[in-house]
């Protein structure tokens, strides 16, 4: 075999053996795959985040005699009377939050129930428009006068207002409100109060109380969110704003203020490389910013005779986390399943689906490595094939079509002329070509022994 035909065919050997060894790497590390990373502390938290809307159902009444005759008028009314963010404690549903904005408020609900009584029942126009919620004017300035009257409650303007309280859930469906109960009984601003709504299995929250600062702090809760697709439609999402704890004293940038008088108020101080609760937030009306340690929340649970424990959704939740991290993406998605048969978590449904997609891309339906990103698709195999079979076909013809003439399956003619009958005893040994088609096989020419040798 010729050496040149040796090459092609060891040339084409090893492209073929270089390529197919880059297959495994090429389908088990694909390009664009990044190590995950989740605090599974700080989710967890997130996850025990809830929406706290207090409502007064304001009974007002109106009594005229100016005309000598009492004339009455009296109604109830429905009034959103402020929006907080509170924390979930226990898995039987006990939130925690500051009593601010849950207590009586009747500066806020006065003005827009006097509002809707002038307009309904004693036919009322007001200036800002019969709709308006704030202060304003009555068209009429008899009418008027009993209004701003009305909104300074005075004695013959009744105004006795009655608050009920609504949680919404960060719940991967419906986030309707469900109506809560107040467990213990706290009288000023700060007082940490203590909610309870009417399930089980529910995310929590851990304490962790502090005598020491904390810089990598932040104020968490639940914003709402408008879809872009549908105006109409708005979902709640976790936010935070980022701050330094040091005792009762929390500092932050400038948009901390607006966003606790925005709904964060009253929500969770974590500590964001744990997760844990420190404290919860507080903005008072003239915009004071301080927090109340979570030593007062555990004293309000030992006060109610409430126990904080973990839930079952927890410990699937945070077992599913820990394995996306590890790369187990199929038992992660086993456990975030279960979780969401405690609670349906959007947060659980969120992290359910990653897990998923991961565990898909790991794994065919039979078990076997899948090329992902950067992997060789199972048709490149027939390519490859195709490709090496040309070369080597290649090879041999272009060696076949090489080979010197007279290469059959006789000797050679002597090359030279003029060779006497005694010259018959000199012989070579030539090249011969098998007969199956193959490439010819070189051989070594050699004189036999002579006469004059002999």
């Amino acid at each position: 075999m010729s050496t040149t035909l040796i090459r092609r065919i060891g040339s084409a050997a090893a492209v073929l053996v270089a390529f197919l060894a880059l297959i495994p790497a090429a389908q088990a590390s694909p390009a664009d795959d990044e190590p995950v990373t989740v605090d599974t502390e700080l989710v967890g938290t997130q996850a025990a985040l809830v929406r706290i809307n207090v409502i007064a159902d304001v009974t007002i009444a109106h009594v005229n005699h100016s005309t000598g005759d009492v004339v009455i008028h009296q109604e109830t009314y429905e009034v959103p009377q402020a929006e907080a963010t509170g924390v979930l404690v226990t898995g039987d549903g006990v939130v925690a939050t500051l009593y601010r904005l849950l207590r009586e408020d009747l500066d806020t609900v006065t003005v827009p129930a006097a509002n809707r009584l002038f307009v309904e029942q004693i036919g009322a126009q007001l200036v800002d428009g019969n709709d308006t919620t704030g202060p304003t004017h009555a068209t009429d300035p008899a009418i008027d006068e009993h209004l701003q009257h009305c909104y300074r409650r005075v004695e013959h303007c009744i105004v006795v207002p009655h608050e009920r309280y609504e949680v919404v859930l960060l719940s991967a469906d419906t986030q309707d409100p469900v109506p809560a109960t107040l467990v213990n009984q706290p009288s000023g601003p700060t007082d940490v109060a203590l909610l309870r709504i009417g399930a089980g299995g529910l995310p929590t929250a851990s304490l962790t109380p502090t005598q020491e600062p904390v810089d990598d702090a932040a104020v968490a809760g639940l914003e709402w969110e408008v879809s872009q697709s549908d105006p109409a439609t708005r979902t709640l999402q976790p936010a935070g704003e980022p701050v330094r704890l040091d005792g009762s004293r929390l500092t932050g940038g400038q948009t901390l203020t607006s966003s606790l008088a925005g709904g964060l108020n009253g929500g969770p101080v974590i500590d964001r490389a744990t997760g844990g609760v420190l404290a919860l937030a507080d903005c008072d009306p003239s915009f004071v910013v301080s927090a109340v340690g979570a030593a007062s929340i555990q004293a309000a649970l030992v006060g109610a005779g409430v126990t904080a424990t973990r839930s079952g959704f927890d410990i699937a939740f945070a077992d599913g986390l820990a394995q996306i991290n590890r790369g187990e993406y199929a038992a992660a998605a086993e456990r975030l399943q279960t979780a969401t048969t405690y609670f349906d978590s959007a947060l659980a449904r969120d992290y359910l689906t990653f897990a998923q997609d991961n565990a898909a891309a790991q794994d065919d339906p039979v078990g076997n490595p899948t090329p992902d990103d950067g992997g060789i698709p199972w048709w490149m195999w027939g390519v490859v094939a195709l490709l090496v079979l040309g070369a080597l076909t290649a090879g041999l013809l272009i060696g076949r079509r090489r080979r010197p003439a007279g290469s059959d399956d006789r000797p050679a003619p002597p090359s030279g002329a003029g060779h006497s009958p005694g010259d018959a005893e000199h012989h070579v040994v030539g090249t011969s070509g098998p007969t199956d088609g193959s490439a010819p096989i070189a051989g070594n020419a050699s004189a036999g022994p002579r006469d004059a040798d002999r």
